[in-house]
């Protein structure tokens, strides 16, 4: 570009056309091209030893481009992202307290802002997305089978423009030391009555919500059930709010002794230390400034929808891949040392919790279901 004026180029326009070709490369290739490319949008705050494992997780069964809006955060987050980062150019993290601190401005939600910033990109070219999925750093989309890739899904449900997740717990009755690793070769899950949502990315897809997209009035999209093509869903039959919560006497219908093919794993509970730890953060990404985080209901079942606990088993052979994978990235993104320092943060988040209890004592009281199953339980 420097010498485009000795042969008699404008520069700036010469990188303005480029940027153009770019973009229109990118908007064609995700119109014409027949090749699913699949975005994951999350933010965290204070998440640092989650991101390793979350990241790996969504790469291996699929997912092509993964972002992460690191926001309110005095961890580790953006040391271990940097490292990934090299590692992993399809990997790209994003320093957002300028955007959390709009959206408080404005009333807004973070969490929404930046799931429709990331939105906006891919529909702009700025990427070559082709379909984009939004989950927290404790949402994990799992494949019943670990050899099952995404992709293959995309294909078999060509015809979805959106395709939703229902959600699972892990076991709030298990004991578990802390940072046990994500999934294991047998566990007990929870059926949930919420979905996450996958999307195709069209002219069709307004904005993003937090558990489904908004769709331009008059256009009824076709959205499917985690892998069931026999299943649609809808706010006439068996949702409601916008098809972010399934019908209980829907729920009752589906299996009750096995998941679906793919699902969303909540993990809600994790270890005590984890989950007392997780109040610490709060909300203040949906703009809610009370000290804690009070969308929770204890080391307790989920309170809205009774479920039995279904057994989730992988074949010990590709669970053992899987957990060797896992290692790999670790090792090979270099994240080993900072990923125990995260660790240890987490565990001092449980002496802040303290203090903060001592010092105000009511809050036990004010927000006495968050605490339930816990050592602070009344």
């Amino acid at each position: 570009p420097g010498h485009l004026s000795e042969l008699g180029c404008d520069p700036q326009r010469w990188v303005a056309g480029l940027t153009i070709q770019s973009r229109f490369r990118s908007i064609y290739a995700r119109v014409i091209h027949p090749k699913p490319v699949v975005k994951l949008v999350g933010i965290a705050s204070n998440e640092a030893a989650y991101i390793p494992s979350w990241v790996f997780h969504h790469f291996r069964i699929g997912v092509d481009l993964i972002e992460i809006y690191i926001n309110n955060t005095e961890d580790n987050s953006l040391k271990i992202c940097r490292k990934i980062k090299k590692s992993n150019p399809f990997f790209k993290f994003i320093k957002a307290d300028h955007l959390l601190n709009s959206a408080i401005k404005e009333g807004k939600s973070f969490q929404l802002a930046a799931y429709n910033r990331s939105l906006e990109r891919s529909r702009r070219g700025k990427d070559n997305a082709t379909h984009i999925l939004t989950l927290d750093l404790d949402e994990y989309l799992i494949p019943s089978n670990l050899k099952n890739n995404l992709k293959q899904l995309l294909r078999q449900c060509s015809s979805f423009d959106a395709i939703s997740f229902l959600w699972y717990s892990d076991d709030f009755n298990h004991k578990n030391p802390p940072f046990q690793f994500h999934i294991k070769a047998t566990s007990k899950v929870y059926r949930l009555d919420h979905v996450k949502t996958l999307a195709r990315i069209s002219e069709n897809v307004q904005s993003c919500n937090h558990h489904n997209f908004y769709f331009k009035r008059g256009k009824e999209p076709l959205i499917g059930l985690g892998g069931l093509q026999n299943i649609k869903l809808s706010d006439q039959i068996n949702t409601t709010s916008n098809c972010s919560k399934v019908n209980k006497s829907f729920l009752h219908t589906l299996d009750s002794y096995s998941t679906e093919p793919w699902f969303v794993l909540h993990r809600i509970y994790r270890s005590e230390e984890e989950y007392l730890a997780s109040l610490c953060r709060g909300r203040k990404h949906n703009n809610d400034n009370r000290p804690l985080k009070v969308n929770r209901w204890g080391l307790a079942p989920y309170p809205w929808h009774k479920s039995d606990p279904i057994t989730l088993s992988f074949k010990q052979k590709d669970f053992d891949n899987y957990l060797q994978g896992f290692r790999r990235f670790v090792t090979q993104s270099g994240v080993e040392r900072q990923l125990k320092v995260a660790q240890q943060l987490i565990t001092q988040k449980n002496k802040v919790l303290e203090d903060m209890l001592v010092e105000n004592n009511k809050l036990i009281t004010e927000y006495r279901q968050i605490f339930i199953g816990t050592r602070y339980s009344t």
